[in-house]
This record gives C-alpha cells, structure tokens and sequence, in this order.
C-alpha cells in the first residue's frame, strides 16, 4: 500500500509531472482536504509561543494540508521553536519543493497558468516570487477557471483554478 509519506518520498527524490500528479490526487482525495486551508488558528498559536500546541494543530490538518507550502513553513516554525531542528529542516524542504511543484506546472502566464492544489499556494507563490497581490479576478476561458492576480508592481500572474471549484 502506498502512503502519502510514499507519495511525497518519490516526488523529492523524483520531481516531475509523474510523481506529482498522484501526490495531489492522494491529497485532493483526503478526507480532510479543503480549498480553503484555514491557518488562523495555527498562527494565533505560534504567535502565542505555544509552539508545541502548533505543530499538533498542523499534523491534525494532514494529509489535507499536505503539499501546502504555508503549513510546511508554519510547521518548520513550530518545530524549531521546540527544538527540532532536524524535523524542521524536513518541513523547510517539503515547503521548498512543494513551492518548487507549482512553478513546474507553467509559467504564470494565461497560456501555461500555475496550478494549485489550493487558493493558499497561490498566495505562498506570490510571496517566493516577492509579488504583493493587488487585485484578483477569476476568468472563465476555453473551459477553465483562470484566478488572475495583478500584483501591485503591475506584474500578472496566472493560476489555473479547475480544480479548485
């Protein structure tokens, strides 16, 4: 039986469309998977220092909430925080790689828009890319859901939102 540890082992040591395309399936198909990965609670609790209180909140959120670049980032806060570095330096790297996923699924144009396994990773995109979203408005185009984002710099950035519905 494959496990989502499985999923995520081969897409590091193997990225490409192959492997990731049956980690986001896996994800996608998670009981406790949502578009809409909500954080507040996690950041309230690492603003509170209550860092251990954090890392179980974000396990408790997995596997939906595996491949999110935000709740990788705010785990690897949370065990560093506590002293596990080792651990942490695990979730900096999923982060990196799952931000590293996304960008290898188009250029963020209109014709090779990013996909995303939710709204968040646009917003953890743009962040890597040092882009401040401005505006954003959903395009219906030749069958798809387009999120466009222009960023206050002028710059657009393109999110295929399909799947997101």
């Amino acid at each position: 039986m494959t496990t989502y540890a499985d999923l995520v082992t081969a897409y590091l040591d193997d990225p490409g469309p192959e492997t990731l395309a049956p980690l986001r399936r896996a994800v996608r198909n998670s009981a406790n998977f949502t578009v809409d990965l909500d954080l507040a609670a996690i950041d309230k609790l690492l603003a509170d220092g209550a860092y251990a209180e954090a890392a179980t909140a974000l396990r408790a959120l997995m596997p939906g909430a595996i491949f999110s670049p935000s709740a990788h980032l705010r785990l690897a806060t949370a065990l560093e925080r506590s002293g596990e570095e080792r651990s942490a330096a695990r979730e900096r790297q999923v982060a990196s790689a799952a931000l590293r996923s996304i960008r290898a699924t188009g250029d963020g144009t209109a014709e090779h828009p990013w996909t995303v396994l939710r709204i968040n990773d646009e917003y953890d995109l743009l962040r890597a890319l040092h882009k401040v979203p401005g505006r954003q408005d959903l395009l219906e185009t030749g069958g798809r859901r387009i999120d466009r984002h222009t960023c206050t710099d002028g710059t657009v950035a393109h999110f295929d939102a399909t799947a997101l519905v």
